[in-house]
């Protein structure tokens, strides 16, 4: 189901939640686990064509959240520079319980770009922890905050993964309440219900 957040931002449901913001580009934060791909380009294609989309960002590479890069062909993918060399660096090992689809692996290891530290009202804010690449973006304007696994509604992401930094989840939580008070943001987390 999508669940409109803003006058131009879009929730879309799911196991693990993406996010849609429709201007002043058109972007899409994660893109959800392969199994869900037909009612994640359903539930985008109520607002607008799959082909419009310019950028896709990342919180972080497990599959649950990037599964569905491909569907973007006309999208520039980009993630935290952590994450992208851990990717490259070990593959599947960390990433995923079994391979991902080719044309996936082919955009997480060869398309994707690391992360500037703004788009176009977005602020990208790393906090290493989930996985050593995470990182969270912060909507000033629009008084969002997207927390990918790090910080749910009603508890916090797992840290005892293979590519996690468990010795600096603590910090980066810290980081994202101090964002949450100081800018009144409302949390858009990764998931509702794990």
């Amino acid at each position: 189901m999508v669940i409109q957040i803003a006058s131009d931002t879009y929730k879309i449901k799911g196991y693990a939640n993406c996010y849609l913001i429709t201007k002043p580009i058109p972007i899409i934060i994660d893109t959800g686990k392969k199994d869900t791909v037909e009612y994640v380009k359903a539930q985008i294609e109520k607002i607008i064509p799959l082909k419009d989309i310019k950028i896709v960002i990342l919180t972080h590479f497990h599959y649950d959240h990037c599964e569905n890069v491909d569907i973007f062909p006309n999208a520039k993918f980009y993630a935290a520079a952590a994450e992208i060399e851990d990717y490259r660096k070990h593959k599947h090992k960390y990433f995923h319980r079994h391979k991902f689809p080719k044309a996936v692996h082919d955009i997480l290891n060869k398309k994707v770009l690391p992360l500037p530290k703004k788009f176009p009202g977005i602020d990208v804010v790393p906090v290493p922890g989930h996985t050593r690449g995470c990182v969270v973006f912060v909507d000033k304007k629009r008084k969002l905050i997207y927390t990918g696994d790090t910080l749910f509604c009603i508890k916090i992401g797992r840290f005892d993964l293979p590519n996690s930094s468990p010795e600096e989840m603590k910090f980066s939580l810290e980081k994202i309440m101090k964002l949450i008070d100081k800018y009144n943001l409302e949390l858009c987390p990764g998931h509702d219900e794990l």
